[in-house]
C-alpha cells in the first residue's frame, strides 16, 4: 500500500529483456496504470503457484500458503514491488513448471517437453537470464523419469519460436537490432556486484538465507507420508533453489533485486515446512514476517 500511494513508480529497466522494454513503453509515465498491471500480475502468479501445489499435491495438506507466502516475500521491500523484469520473466516460470511436474504421467511428453522450452524462451525474452532455467527444467525432467536426447532437441526449439518469431516481428519494422543493443549485450556477467548494499539489504539477505536452510534440514519432515512422484518433485525445487543462486551469482548488475530469483521456489518450499510446524510456532513465524514487511515498506 505504501508503494501504491507513492508518486513515483520507479522501473529499473537496466538489463530488462526486449520485451520488458517494450511493454514499459506501452505502459507508458501513467504510475496508476503501472502499479494495477502489478498487483494483478502477482496475484496471478500467486494463483498459479497455488494451482501448482495443488495439482500436484506438494504439501501434505491442501493450502493456499504457497501463494500468500509469495506474495508476503514480495513485499518485504520496496525494492522488489514496481515492474522489474524479474517479476515479469517468472509468471512464465511458474508456468513452466507445471509442464516440467506433467513428466510423471507418460502422456503428450512430447508435447510437454517443447512447452517448457517455450516458456522458458518467453521468460528471458522479458529477462535474458533466465535462459539459466532451461537447464534447470531439462534437470528436472531427468530426475522425474526417462530421458532421452531428442527430448533436449525438442526444448531447444520450443526456445527458438519466440526468439524466431519476435526476430521476424522486428525485422519487418527495421529493428533487428535491437536484438542485441536491447536485449543480448551486457545481459549476463559473472560475480558483477556493483551496488552498495543498505543494513535493510542484508537483514533481508539474512531472512532469505534462514528461510533456505530451514527448509533444507526440515525438508526430510515433510517428504515423509507422500509417494516417491511427489517426493522427487520437491527435489526438483530445491535444484531449483540451488540454480536459483548460481543465477544470481552470472547476472548483470547483481543487487537485492536478485533475491526475486529465490521467491518462487522457496514459497512452496517454506509452504510445507509451515504445515509441518507447530500451528502456534508457525502463526508467530508467520506474523513476525508480516510485520517486517510492513517496517520495511515505511522505510526508506
Amino acid at each position: 500500500m505504501s508503494w501504491f500511494f507513492m508518486d513515483d513508480a520507479h522501473i529499473d529497466a537496466n538489463h530488462a529483456g526486449i520485451l520488458s522494454h517494450y511493454l514499459y513503453g506501452f505502459l507508458g509515465s501513467d504510475t496508476v496504470l503501472i502499479k494495477v498491471f502489478s498487483i494483478f500480475l502477482l496475484l496471478f502468479q500467486a494463483i498459479q503457484i497455488n494451482r501448482l501445489v495443488s495439482l500436484n499435491r506438494l504439501t501434505n495438506e491442501n493450502s493456499l500458503f504457497a501463494g500468500v507466502l509469495y506474495l508476503l516475500m514480495l513485499s518485504t521491500t520496496l525494492e522488489f514491488i514496481p515492474l522489474h523484469a524479474q517479476i515479469l520473466a517468472n509468471s512464465f516460470i511458474i508456468m513452466m513448471f507445471l509442464d516440467v511436474f506433467k513428466q510423471t504421467r507418460n502422456v503428450q511428453l512430447h508435447l510437454d517437453m517443447f512447452n517448457v522450452g517455450l516458456w522458458v524462451g518467453l521468460a528471458s525474452l522479458f529477462y535474458f537470464p533466465y535462459i539459466i532455467f532451461l537447464i534447470i527444467g531439462i534437470l528436472g525432467v531427468i530426475y522425474l523419469r526417462t530421458y532421452k536426447w531428442v527430448d533436449t532437441v525438442r526444448a531447444l526449439l520450443g526456445v527458438l519460436v519466440p526468439y524466431f518469431l519476435l526476430a521476424t516481428i522486428v525485422f519487418m519494422f527495421d529493428h533487428l537490432t535491437d536484438l542485441w543493443s536491447m536485449h543480448l549485450h551486457g545481459a549476463m556477467a559473472f560475480l558483477d556486484l556493483n551496488e552498495i548494499i543498505s543494513w535493510k539489504g542484508y537483514v533481508l539477505i539474512g531472512v532469505f538465507a534462514l528461510i533456505f536452510l530451514v527448509s533444507v534440514f526440515m525438508s526430510r519432515t515433510f517428504s515423509t507420508g507422500v509417494n516417491i512422484h511427489v517426493r522427487k518433485k520437491i527435489s526438483v525445487l530445491f535444484i531449483t533453489l540451488t540454480g536459483s543462486v548460481v543465477l544470481m551469482a552470472l547476472c548483470a548488475d547483481t543487487n537485492i533485486r536478485s533475491l526475486i530469483f529465490l521467491c518462487f521456489p522457496m514459497s512452496v518450499l517454506m509452504a510445507a515446512m509451515f504445515l509441518e510446524l507447530d500451528p502456534q510456532f508457525a502463526e508467530i513465524l508467520h506474523f513476525l514476517l508480516l510485520v517486517m514487511a510492513l517496517v520495511f515498506q515505511y522505510i526508506v
